[in-house]
């Protein structure tokens, strides 16, 4: 059951970082659509139009693979194995790099809170050892 959750956190987290950079090329007056996760990695930051170009190509460089990996394993109906978690996690860590790196120092310091902030909700959000 504990593995059911982390898979699902997982993909989840993958969902919720692709609603969050398309939401960051939709207009000033366009509120951001939020995945079940919310996506606030980005919360707080306002991207220059060249950010926003920079953030579609990483998306465009990521999502593919996300979706693959994520199909893959709604496909088998069982919960992803650790390798392909561990592919997950690893394409997730890569593509929150990049976007990190397109981010002004300022940007960087909100990025990092919301992302502590993130692991900090989903700590709480998870069973308790022995589930």
């Amino acid at each position: 059951m504990k593995i059911v959750r982390i898979a699902s956190m997982a993909i989840a987290l993958c969902v919720a970082s692709a609603s969050l950079a398309a939401a960051q090329g939709r207009p000033d007056s366009a509120p951001p659509r939020r995945g079940p996760m919310g996506g606030r990695l980005l919360d707080g930051i306002t991207l220059s139009d060249a950010q926003q170009a920079q953030m579609k190509v990483i998306r465009e460089k990521y999502m593919p693979k996300m979706t693959e990996l994520r199909q893959a394993a709604m496909a088998t109906g069982a919960p992803p194995d650790s390798a392909t978690r561990a592919k997950m996690m690893e394409l997730q860590t890569s593509y929150n790099a990049e976007i990190r790196a397109i981010l002004t120092t300022d940007q960087q310091v909100v990025f990092d809170k919301n992302i502590a902030d993130e692991k900090e909700r989903r700590a709480k959000m998870a069973p308790p050892p022995g589930n």
